[in-house]
């Protein structure tokens, strides 16, 4: 067991809010205020009044999973004495200390399912921040914020995991469906369609800070984090290109430039393999991009969000003043990297109605690749309209003022009290000023929720398909965690869309393991079945747009060709929808020496195959073919894995070939016969075949088969 996280305290006028339980059958519960307390530590100096409720009480504290004794503590702390706290195990523990001390303990379970590994405090006082209900008065958060609400500190934000549904719409850089992205969500991954669609059921996903990315080829890979919700979340993402800005020799160093006035300046003999570390000399390709907060897409282009952790692990909200996307590369497609010890240096342009309002110096960030939030690292200095800082490795840079936010959960239901869905919606800061906006996007019970600034009063705005405010509302300001009271949205009528119709089958059973997808403006939303196969999803439209709409019977792996809804108002049946014909199936399916077969499926499982020309074989122009299938609850030991570098020119039908990897075997001298009955010939459509052939395995011959349909992803 550890000791950690401790506090001390001095207590003057200790107060008892509520009686101690005396009931033998339950355990005891005391609420007790300690009054001017003093709490330094880790550089931080906090006073005020602290409440928190201890739920067990006892003579001696706890070890974990000890019973709490029923005994009352024979008086309350007094003035002068020092009350410590620490962590032992899954429990929290306080004691009363000092001269004339009363002697009195007490130890409390965490109230959380998270592992005590998962907290980073970001002061003394954090410790209690599990039982705390009220703190009379905080610690200011060191900002640069001209607009600065100075009440509260940046605290830690444990996670809160959620299984839920997320629907999203992956966008290029024009606005248009980015088809084939592989979107990923922990250990799922999803390749979105033609429209841009994608969705992945049971996900692993987080109330605080779930996280998604989308990679593509030719684009930088993109990051959005999101307060999850218990509805069918909603994103929408738009790609950022990857196009070289310039290339500058490693050895002299030197810079490249954005239209802009951003600018990439890299160091003299300061680049390195990013694989292994080893000094390269070249022409360095810098592929660079801006990322504009004034922009009306921000929302959508935004790498991550605004969440962000600081140097001291507190959870903030960030207010932008320019990003950066950079990455690296060598003459021959290598990946690149600042070498260690060295730095290089940015420049940020600053948006032309952010210009009076930045500050000096600001913060640099960088997104974490694994949480999708934004680190604290690092600063710039104001120089003219633009910041300059350096910086020690590649990512998303960003220059942010940091403010303390408190979590806001929003429902927004039309004058009809259904629930708005996939609606885009703002929040910006009232008394005006520069501030970048937060987006979110609500889900399938109308839903949102997202971190705000503290104590500042914010509008809220209702954004439609195209763009347009309908709605807005003076909402907060918000000093903690608030779940705001059903909105009621007047929808106008020229925005007011109803789209109902029933899903079928091919034999015209209604389809009740299904869903619908309504496309309007490029973004796609989802729409649920019920027992009937009927669906009903309201929208804000663009009037005068037309929309689309696409079933799925997840049964039977089909889907119906798109019905197109023409610009209009108010409710359209679009009659039956009939999904047949169009298979959507994707499975690997396989048997090792004859016996039971093994499948994996999408969308449960990640399956998918990507294809490259190699080029360099006998039958050049050779294909490599990489074909992986990973279950939901299985890791990369538990992939079906085949790669090979000798397929034949494209459209071949069958060969022979090797890279095989199967889950419980570890497999050498494999020997893989392949026969392909259906080739694609573009992204989207589907490779069907069948493997067979031997391997052996720690010394041992196996022969297997395996038959297989998956979607072409690139």
């Amino acid at each position: 067991m550890s000791r950690a996280y401790c506090v001390s305290t001095e207590v003057s006028k200790p107060k008892l809010l509520s009686p101690i339980s005396d009931s033998p059958e339950s355990l005891s519960r005391m609420r007790l205020y300690l009054g001017s307390i003093s709490v330094e530590g880790f550089g931080a100096k906090i006073r005020g009044g602290l409440e928190f409720i201890i739920w067990s009480l006892g003579g001696w504290s706890l070890a974990p999973g000890e019973a709490a004794p029923r005994k009352r503590p024979d008086s309350l702390p007094k003035k002068g004495e020092a009350v410590e706290c620490w962590v032992t195990g899954s429990y929290l523990s306080a004691a009363v200390t000092g001269p004339g001390s009363s002697g009195f303990r007490a130890a409390a379970p965490f109230i959380t399912k998270q592992k005590l590994n998962y907290m980073r405090f970001r002061s003394t006082l954090a410790a209690f921040a599990v039982l705390a209900l009220s703190l009379g008065s905080c610690l200011k958060h060191d900002t640069y914020a001209p607009d600065d609400p100075g009440t509260a500190p940046s605290q830690p934000v444990l996670p809160d995991p959620i299984t839920a549904t997320l629907n999203g719409t992956v966008l290029d850089e024009t606005g248009a469906p980015a088809g084939n992205v592989t979107v990923q969500v922990g250990a799922q991954t999803a390749s979105t369609d033609a429209r841009g669609f994608f969705r992945i059921t049971g996900a692993a996903l987080d109330k605080n800070q779930a996280v998604l990315t989308a990679t593509k080829t030719g684009y930088f890979k993109a990051y959005r984090t999101f307060a999850a919700t218990a509805g069918a979340n909603e994103v929408v993402i738009k790609l950022a290109k990857r196009m070289v800005t310039g290339t500058v020799d490693a050895a002299t160093g030197g810079s490249a430039t954005l239209a802009n006035g951003s600018r990439v300046t890299l160091p003299a003999a300061g680049v390195v393999d990013a694989s292994n570390g080893a000094a390269y000399t070249g022409a360095v390709k810098v592929y660079a991009q801006y990322i504009d907060p004034s922009a009306p897409d921000f929302g959508q282009t935004v790498p991550g969000s605004l969440l962000a952790d600081d140097k001291n692990g507190g959870r903030v909200v960030l207010n932008s003043f320019g990003m950066l996307a950079v990455e690296l590369e060598g003459s021959a497609g290598q990946k690149l990297q600042i070498k260690p010890g060295s730095t290089a240096s940015l420049t940020f342009a600053i948006p032309a109605a952010a210009q009076a309002s930045a500050p000096a110096t600001i913060p640099l960030w960088y997104v974490d690749e694994t949480s999708g939030l934004w680190k604290e690292q690092g600063s710039a200095v104001k120089t003219g309209n633009t910041y300059v800082g350096t910086v020690s490795h590649f990512s998303f840079w960003n220059c942010d003022v940091p403010e303390s936010g408190a979590y806001v959960h929003f429902t927004l239901v039309n004058q009809n009290g259904q629930p708005l869905v996939g609606t885009t919606v703002q929040l910006t800061r009232s008394s005006g000023g520069w501030n970048s906006p937060a987006y979110g996007w609500t889900d399938s019970l109308g839903q949102v929720s997202g971190m705000v600034p503290v104590n500042v009063p914010l509008t809220l705005s209702v954004i439609t398909m195209c763009g347009t405010s309908i709605y807005t509302q003076n909402v907060g300001p918000f000093s903690s965690t608030t779940t705001v009271p059903p909105i009621t949205i007047n929808v106008p009528a020229a925005n007011a869309m109803t789209i109902t119709g029933t899903l079928q089958n091919c034999n015209g059973s209604p389809v009740t393991n299904g869903y619908v997808i309504i496309t309007g403006n490029n973004v796609g939303h989802y729409g649920a079945v019920n027992a009937n196969g009927q669906f009903s999803v309201s929208l804000l439209s663009c009037p005068g747009a037309a929309v689309s709409v696409v079933g799925i019977d997840h049964a039977g792996a089909v889907q119906s060709t798109a019905t197109s809804v023409p610009g209009a108002s108010g409710t359209v049946n679009v009659g039956n929808v009939t999904a047949c014909g169009n298979s959507v199936a994707q499975f690997i399916t396989w048997t090792i020496d004859g016996g039971a077969p093994r499948t994996y499926s999408a969308p449960q499982d990640s399956i998918q195959y990507e294809m490259y020309p190699n080029g360099t074989g006998p039958n050049s122009p050779d294909w490599q073919l990489i074909l992986w299938a990973v279950p939901r609850n299985g890791g990369n030991n538990q992939a079906f894995y085949f790669n090979t570098f000798a397929l034949p020119a494209n459209g071949s039908t069958s060969g022979i070939a090797q890279g095989l990897s199967i889950p419980g075997f570890t497999v050498t001298n494999d020997v893989v016969n392949f026969t392909f009955t259906n080739w694609p010939f573009s992204t989207g459509e589907y490779l069907v075949g069948t493997l067979s052939g031997t391997f052996t395995s720690t010394g041992t011959p196996h022969s297997f088969t395996a038959n297989f349909r998956l979607k072409r992803v690139n």
